[in-house]
């Protein structure tokens, strides 16, 4: 009993161990496969949207429509005239991996609404404290093609210098000018009339448009993390099966070895004879 309480605790430990393992990969396979199901279902959404005919803005960005996946990148049209006093620099911003500013210039849309419309890109000249200058938008009634994105969330931060800001939190920016504007922001394609002194913005990636992790790769990690589990479970099994064959290979105690027999002792040389004292 001594040497079978040891061997039978041993058992269980491995064997709740490889059930702890294997369900702990098995439950990230799942959210893996979860992931690779949201993640395609939003890849498709955001290239059906793009590839839709463009249509009028006020048909896309419709008022109680969400801004979801859906009309993400839709092109649209827009008319109205910008309010260059109220252009701003979002900051932190690549295009082409050089780093800059993006031009965000309000638009007085003929439907009374505001529309937030990109521009173009500026790179840094100098430090980032400094405010550059940007080419004054287009004079008049302009007629834009522009894509759609969503409002940037987390406000549009504090203790910046003048005219700049971090994100694009429409509502915020709506609220700080006081107007009534649609609940996205969107990238200008082209102009008319064209306008100029600005790095145009490049289309979206459509190789993955959802950003993140590709598709492909959320499916490796689905067959990883269920191999991991695999091999979790199988684990305490094929030690047990090891250690059983270790222990048949053991020889068994060996029986006690018989006392040597005592070694005959020498034959007696035999007396001489004593002589009769005389």
């Amino acid at each position: 009993m001594s040497t079978r309480r040891p061997r039978v605790a041993r058992v269980a430990a491995l064997i709740l161990l490889g059930l702890v393992l294997g369900g702990a990969c098995g439950a990230a396979g799942v959210w893996q496969w979860h992931r690779f199901g949201q993640k395609k279902t939003a890849d498709d959404e955001l290239r059906a949207a793009a590839r839709q005919p463009v249509a009028p803005l006020d048909e896309v960005l419709a008022p109680g429509r969400p801004v979801d996946d859906t009309i993400r990148f839709r092109t649209v049209t827009a008319t109205g005239r910008y309010d260059g006093a109220r252009q701003l620099l979002v900051r932190q911003r690549q295009v082409n991996d050089t780093p800059g500013f993006l031009v965000l210039t309000p638009l007085q849309t003929t439907s009374g609404r505001t529309l937030y419309v990109d521009r173009g890109f500026v790179p840094v000249t100098g430090a980032a404290t400094l405010t550059p200058n940007v080419p004054d938008p287009p004079a008049g009634q302009v007629q834009l093609t522009v894509r759609v994105l969503p409002s940037e969330d987390g406000g549009l931060g504090t203790g910046l210098p003048a005219r700049q800001i971090e994100r694009i939190d429409v509502p915020e920016l709506a609220a700080r000018d006081g107007v009534q504007a649609y609940p996205a922001y969107v990238e200008l394609i082209s102009s008319t009339p064209a306008q100029q002194g600005l790095v145009a913005l490049p289309p979206p990636d459509l190789t993955n448009p959802a950003g993140g992790a590709y598709v492909a790769q959320h499916l490796a990690y689905v067959v990883q993390w269920f191999l991991f589990s695999a091999f979790a479970l199988a684990g305490p099994v094929v030690l047990l099966l090891l250690d059983r064959r270790a222990r048949r290979r053991e020889p068994g105690p060996r029986p006690p070895e018989p006392a040597p027999a005592p070694a005959p002792s020498a034959p007696t040389a035999p007396t001489a004879p004593t002589a009769p004292t005389a």
